[in-house]
């Protein structure tokens, strides 16, 4: 059983990792293949035939279209970029080696010359240039979502969470536990995050050390604890649990370097116990759970083995990329990207309240949110795919493509300005490897949906266009407003955000890479992930995914600005938009649609 888990900033769910992430530990002829912390030697790698098999199944189970061609470029097959963020973790997982994401997105990359790629480095693989698990890092700036965030967020800034509670199988070794919550932490710089305010100046944030021998329970302190209700029956239990759970969401304090908790409850030899972990925001992203997750199983069962040299590496540490982000903003490249993103900020992206307010953003908090929920038929959601394939385009360019013309009808509108969330992992910033790296990367980037005349396929290329030339992936807009030159920072920083927000997490939204440690998601609550003040960053966050093959649209929204009867005529007229879409795409005479045979 998987249940979804609505996250706390800015829109996206934490519950989206997919199994492909899981670390695969075959190697290509059998035996025990290398894990974190181990490698090969020089010569000692795997043929690119054997890479190219293990490749094909992995990218198999992306690619949308069952016959695909994978002699194609990765880029035509169907995938997105969080195919391929889980294809480069499964490759260091399998073979050791690590490829760029940069790598990955060239428009000339198949999985052959893939293949052959990984090949040559696993070849000549040599040590690894990554900090050692747990080195200090820092102080160095926020990233751009983090300082964003803090400055919005007023009050208790510690109740504001993203949240999972697994079961756990019986008998679990407690010192094995700590020592690989130990390594867990130690391996992943985020987990060791704190804010460091300064009077009159910016905040930083650092990673602090932490003992990597010794006792675990003496270095990780207050990270991990451990509840005892083995003596109480099971509706005890569940109770139980579910009064903790709610009490952890507000023992996080990223001021005083607090920013994870692992609470494992034991209910004895032959019961599942369970594991709640609780990441503040400012450390954590969907992405991140996937990598948390495998890394968490995989040392746990390397130590109950009687292995103690397995330890989690990340690549490029979450501060490292934060430093090398604001470096980027001050380079010709990015400093180039400042007329594009002045262009979109021109854009009208206002959505008018019912309820008009001096202040909209005080109002639209936790304790106002509410929710409607659409579902398409499945039928309709086979026909997003195919069409998508036709258009090379992604489904989730679709749904935002058809979203934008509601509010450009709305407003009258030729073209409408959105905040669009994206996974902000862009390796084009410096000499980065985030593959593997947690942390908070997920970036809200503003863009144009021109809809001037012309016909629905042509007004689609130009969604679809605008969003493949998105300058750097879209982390320049955040990287320039916060940390480039005065003026530019200054002309970006007073663009106002949309009041609607996209967000599509695509396939299997809420399923996790759990295994034999963490068997399921628990069925009690975890609580509260935000406190009531917490501040919504968008009045409207259209969040879409398409699990289990059928398209589920949530439309959150602030009952202190909207009246549940406007946002149901948006998502009506949404439903509409996209259907006449598909229909004008896919129907007969469409670009790409079978033809009717001559005569």
């Amino acid at each position: 059983m998987t249940t979804p888990v609505r996250q706390a900033y800015p829109g996206e769910h934490p519950a989206a990792p997919d199994p492909a992430t899981a670390p695969d530990p075959r190697p290509p002829g059998g035996g025990d293949g290398p894990t974190a912390g181990e490698g090969r030697t020089a010569g000692d790698g795997p043929t690119a035939a054997e890479v190219y098999e293990r490749l094909a199944g992995w990218l198999g189970e992306a690619v949308l279209a069952p016959d695909a061609d994978l002699t194609a470029p990765l880029r035509d097959l169907g995938v997105d970029s969080l195919d391929l963020i889980r294809t480069a973790r499964r490759i260091e997982a399998g073979f050791g080696v690590q490829v760029q994401l940069r790598e990955l997105f060239g428009p000339e990359l198949t999985a052959a010359r893939l293949a052959e790629l990984v090949a040559e480095r696993a070849a000549g693989r040599g040590g690894a240039a990554a900090a050692p698990p747990g080195a200090a890092h820092g102080p160095v700036v926020l990233t751009p979502a983090q300082e964003h965030a803090w400055e919005e967020q007023t009050g208790d800034r510690g109740h504001w969470n993203q949240a999972m509670l697994f079961t756990t199988r019986p008998g679990i070794e407690p010192g094995l536990f700590a020592e690989a919550v130990r390594r867990l932490v130690a391996g992943h710089a985020s987990l060791r995050l704190a804010v460091e305010e300064r009077p009159a100046r910016r905040p930083r944030q650092l990673a602090a050390a932490l003992a990597t021998d010794g006792p675990p329970e003496a270095a990780l302190g207050a990270v991990l604890d451990t509840v005892d209700v083995s003596e109480l029956a099971d509706a005890a239990l569940s109770a139980a649990i579910t009064l903790r759970c709610a009490v952890e969401q507000r023992s996080l304090d990223p001021g005083a370097g607090r920013v994870a908790r692992f609470v494992r409850f034991d209910a004895g030899p032959r019961r599942p116990g369970r594991l709640l972990i609780t990441v503040h925001q400012m450390a954590v992203d969907m992405v991140s759970w996937s990598v948390l997750l495998a890394d968490l199983e995989e040392v746990y069962t390397a130590l109950e083995a009687g292995r103690r040299d397995v330890w989690p590496t990340e690549g490029t540490s979450y501060p490292e990329w934060a430093r090398a982000l604001a470096a980027h903003a001050r380079t010709p490249e990015a400093e180039e990207q400042a007329e594009w993103w002045t262009e979109v900020a021109r854009t009208p992206a206002g959505l008018p309240p019912d309820h008009p307010v001096a202040d909209p953003r005080a109002v639209n908090t936790a304790a106002t949110a509410a929710t409607h929920r659409e579902e398409f038929p499945g039928d309709l959601t086979a026909r997003l795919h195919t069409v998508a394939r036709t258009h090379r385009a992604h489904p989730g360019d679709l749904v935002l493509h058809a979203l934008g013309q509601v509010l450009a009808d709305r407003l009258g509108e030729p073209a409408v300005r959105l905040d669009v969330l994206r996974h902000g992992r862009e390796e084009t910033v410096g000499d980065t490897r985030l593959s593997r790296t947690t942390g908070w990367f997920t970036t809200t980037v503003p863009v144009r949906l021109d809809f001037a005349p012309g016909t629905p396929a042509e007004r689609l290329a130009r969604t679809v266009g605008h969003l493949a030339a998105l300058p750097g992936g879209g982390v320049g807009f955040g990287a320039l407003a916060r940390h480039g030159r005065p003026r530019i920072a200054a002309a970006l920083r007073a663009v106002a955000p949309s009041d609607v927000s996209f967000d599509f997490e695509g396939d299997d939204a809420d399923t996790l890479p759990l295994g034999t440690l963490l068997p399921d998601v628990a069925p009690e609550p975890v609580g509260d992930i935000t406190a009531g003040h917490w501040t919504r960053p968008h009045p409207v966050e259209v969040i879409a995914t398409t699990d289990d093959g059928v398209l589920r649209v949530e439309w959150w929204y602030s009952t202190a600005l909207h009246e549940e009867a406007t946002v149901r005529a948006l998502a009506d007229r949404h439903r509409a938009a996209l259907t006449a879409l598909l229909d004008a795409l896919s129907g007969p005479g469409a670009p790409g649609a079978p033809q009717a045979p001559t005569r």
